[in-house]
């Protein structure tokens, strides 16, 4: 990449009526470049800053875009002696680099350090009040304004500064999208309604957002935030760039560790190269690659941090340890680091000269910010460590991946699980501050979020399928319904019961990380998962300390459940000819980890096998409800299952990669899918299904849905050539042209002629199925009997007790009984509810 030159524009003339003006000009001509003169880009988003407007800057990274928000921050906070600025950033790494950032601005400005102040998961709960009452700037993730702020709106200093309240700055608005950006649309409306309670709604909260990567930003937040944005954005970047080379090293598939420890080597053998980084992204993958060279180092955390050349760093660390490695980062004296995404976003290390990163990055977005994170005070280097078809295996090019624009973000505020969530939170909010309970106006509230608020709050008509979710958020839905995840329970990391948490997953992460029997990574370190500990107020994971080349993975069994029926298929999507169909529906799936492979030996574990030395070592289960896409091609295509597996496979890698959706968000299967139409339902050899991974569904495979005759076309480029070596291309051809016959279906009539209208498909007794316990994991029972009282359809079942004693019967409702993981150990019957008896089918047409 090639480096320009700067443009600049004037400094805003009413930045002048503060200290603000004056502070930019010295600092500017000082500089030596633009003779006292901003960037253009900044003066532009200064002007309109200026006259009121909610503003996304959208420039490239090292663009200067926090200059424009401080001194919007300082200038409003000098002139206002009640105005307050919060400011968001989605990590705590990023949270801590960039108070130090303000903090320098704070002083040369005169003012103490204590104008700018921070909160976060590692500052005390006991110091966030003072800082509160403080601080007129304060530094703050969403999660922390979510789980602590919104849920202390009755104090009055938590009141106090919610109403002084006249600038939100959301950095990074890239990552604002997905689940978290999802949680985070009804996190700032949450806060605007409690502020114009408190305040009025006569004087606006301005917003300001920055990213260097983002597609149409004004849309997307707006469509976050509910309010009208104007856009600054890569047209108007006035910041001179440095050159930079960027370059794809070819490793063989399953060398790509080898040869980054090789250039790592090459890199500390130059002492005067500067520091570099390298993105992994899985954390196993992390701690892998940073481990390689520490194992002469003693086994004590604390001594490996400080004395390391090369470090890990990802989510999930204690703050102690985190906050030291970011500071052996910015001093210089930690010459690498190896980093999941947490350290990709707008970290300023100017010494870092190199990156590094195994494999393409998940997106566009992901690419471009990691490429920003070094050479931004010097030319630099980034290189990509990926086997010779990493590019071709997608259909594109090097040259084309690096030229191709940015994505769109995506964002579903109809996942009516969240929408429960935020509107219990809602309710507590607004009797914290003795507001009416009716859903606040004049805020552009998602739809159907009134109905959703209304049966969340203190009597209001929650329909039974939200129990488990209430169950979770209990006396403390804030704490309880975490940003980052939708309906799922979190574990803490524990080497014992009483124990400091040494990390934190989420159940998705869990079944795939740390599942009984895993070998789980720290800090280089390497422990054993010993035990699940689940319940509704205390949910950790027990582990030991292992050898450290222990290394295992996990065997994870998928069951479909999903429906054509016109109650089930979304916005009508639906087309289908005599060679099969393609619908986007509703799903609910079940995950099962039912053992590991030990993968030096090879040896495969089974639960089934393990549980007879160890009860703890328990298949472990996850059911969600969520939608996808269903693909049916009859005839032979997806006879040899080996085919419809492998183009399962690859059609979710190229589709993800299309539209840089998250890996761990979308999954695929190729068998045991059972669909269920009108016309009864079972099994289905000919079908596969790709479906989002979020709990109550983002419906991010509505768009493989919408362009996949396009995401076919990409696959069948990118094995033209044969370089796949796996996937026949005639198999490709096969299913492309089956689909390219497709039309949309008319919609299909709600009842069948076939199926009595008075008569009920339940479990039939002696099935095996899924006892959903609110908040709490679920159980295998079996059905006794079914049977209809007040409250609707209930089955007697038989819940398992201790091993020599007698499994326990009670009666449930139906709404908490779903098909378990195993697909042959349940049917469903036609039942009579007036008599109370099964119906054979072949005589339902006499009732």
């Amino acid at each position: 990449m090639s480096g320009r030159p700067a443009r600049h524009g004037t400094i805003p003339r009413y930045l002048f009526d503060s200290r603000i003006g004056l502070h930019l000009h010295r600092q500017l001509k000082a500089s030596g470049t633009g003779g006292g003169r901003l960037w253009a880009h900044q003066a532009r988003s200064l002007e309109m800053l200026g006259r009121g407007e909610n503003v996304v800057v959208s420039t490239g990274t090292a663009s200067g875009k926090s200059l424009i928000f401080r001194s919007l921050a300082f200038h409003k906070t000098l002139l206002n002696p009640r105005s307050r600025a919060l400011v968001f950033y989605p990590l705590k790494a990023l949270a801590a680099d960039q108070l130090v950032g303000w903090r320098q601005m704070a002083r040369e400005l005169d003012l103490d350090d204590r104008y700018v102040g921070r909160i976060d998961g590692s500052v005390p709960v006991k110091e966030r009040e003072d800082v509160l009452a403080r601080s007129r700037v304060v530094v703050m993730t969403p999660d922390v304004c979510h789980a602590w702020v919104m849920s202390r709106l009755s104090l009055p200093v938590v009141q106090h500064f919610v109403w002084s309240l006249s600038t939100l700055v959301m950095d990074e608005a890239h990552t604002l999208e997905g689940v978290f950006g999802s949680n985070f649309a009804f996190l700032v409306r949450r806060l605007v309604a409690a502020r114009n309670y408190l305040i009025g709604e006569d004087e606006p909260l301005q917003l300001v957002a920055a990213t260097a990567t983002i597609r149409e930003p004004g849309e997307h937040l707006s469509l976050l935030t509910g309010g009208v944005f104007s856009v600054v954005d890569h047209e108007d970047d006035g910041a001179p760039q440095h050159e930079r080379l960027i370059a794809h090293v070819e490793a063989l598939p399953g060398e790509e560790t080898a040869v980054a420890r090789a250039l790592h080597e090459g890199v500390l053998a130059e002492p005067g190269v500067g520091g570099f980084i390298t993105f992994v992204d899985s954390r196993k993958g992390v701690e892998g690659l940073a481990s390689a060279r520490e194992t002469a180092i003693e086994e004590d955390p604390a001594k490996l941090v400080d004395a390391a050349d090369i470090l890990p760093y990802r989510a999930g660390y204690a703050s102690e340890d985190r906050a030291r490695i970011e500071r052996r980062l910015q001093d210089g004296t930690l010459r690498g680091v190896v980093s999941t995404s947490a350290l990709e976003l707008g970290i300023d290390i100017p010494h870092l000269r190199v990156g590094f990163n195994i494999a393409i990055p998940d997106s566009r977005k992901a690419y471009r910010q990691r490429l920003g994170r070094v050479g931004r005070a010097a030319p630099g280097a980034f290189v990509i460590i990926a086997p010779r078809d990493a590019f071709t295996r997608y259909g594109t090019s090097f040259r084309e991946y690096h030229d191709m624009s940015v994505e769109s973000s995506y964002l579903y505020l109809d996942n009516r699980f969240m929408q429960f969530a935020h509107g219990r939170c809602l309710a507590d909010e607004l009797e914290s501050i003795s507001a009416p309970p009716k859903t606040p106006a004049r805020i552009a509230w998602p739809a159907g979020f009134r109905d959703m608020h209304s049966a969340a709050r203190p009597g209001g008509n929650r329909p039974p399928e939200f129990d488990a979710i209430a169950a979770l958020g209990g006396d403390s839905p804030q704490y309880g319904y975490p940003l980052r995840n939708v309906g799922e329970t979190n574990f803490q990391i524990k080497t014992h019961a009483n124990g400091d948490a040494i990390g934190e997953v989420s159940q998705q992460q869990a079944l795939r990380e740390c599942y009984p029997g895993a070998t789980y990574l720290h800090l280089t370190r390497a422990y054993e998962v010993t035990a699940w500990h689940a319940s509704t107020f205390d949910s950790f994971i027990r582990v030991k300390g292992t050898s450290p080349f222990r290394r295992t993975q996990p065997r994870i069994a998928t069951w479909i459940n999903a429906g054509i029926t016109p109650a089930d298929i979304q916005q009508g999507h639906f087309a289908q000819n005599q060679n099969g169909f393609l619908a986007e529906c509703a799903m609910q799936v079940t995950q099962r980890v039912e053992g590991y492979v030990d993968s030096r030996s090879g040896k495969v574990w089974a639960y089934k096998e393990l549980q007879q030395r160890n009860p703890n070592m328990k298949p472990r289960m996850r059911n969600f409800r969520t939608t996808g896409i269903l693909l049916c091609v009859t005839g032979d295509v997806f006879k040899r299952g080996q085919v419809k597996r492998l183009f399962a496979d690859r059609l979710v890698e190229v589709f993800v990669r299309e539209f840089s959706i998250a890996p761990r968000d979308i999954s695929g299967a190729a068998s045991k899918v059972s669909v269920r139409s009108l016309e009864g339902g079972g099994l289905r050899g000919d079908c596969i299904a790709v479906y989002d991974e979020t709990y109550g569904s983002l419906r991010l495979t509505e768009r493989l849905y919408l362009h996949f005759e396009e995401i076919l076309d990409r696959l069948k480029a990118a094995i033209r050539d044969g370089s796949d070596g796996k996937l026949d291309p005639a198999a490709v051809e096969s299913v492309s042209k089956a689909v390219s016959g497709f039309v949309a279906a008319q919609p299909v009539e709600p009842v069948s002629a076939n199926t009595p209208s008075d008569l009920m498909s339940v479990f039939v007794e002696g099935s095996r199925v899924c006892y959903q316990q609110a908040g709490q994991m679920a159980v295998e029972v079996e059905v006794v009997q079914p049977t209809m009282m007040e409250d609707g359809l209930m089955y007697q079942i038989a819940v398992p007790s201790r091993p020599g004693q007698r499994p326990s019967k009670r009666w449930v409702s139906g709404n908490y009984i779903e098909p378990s993981a195993d697909a042959g150990s349940w049917s469903y019957g036609l039942w009579d509810p007036l008599t109370e008896q099964y119906v054979d089918e072949e005589h339902a047409d006499g009732f």
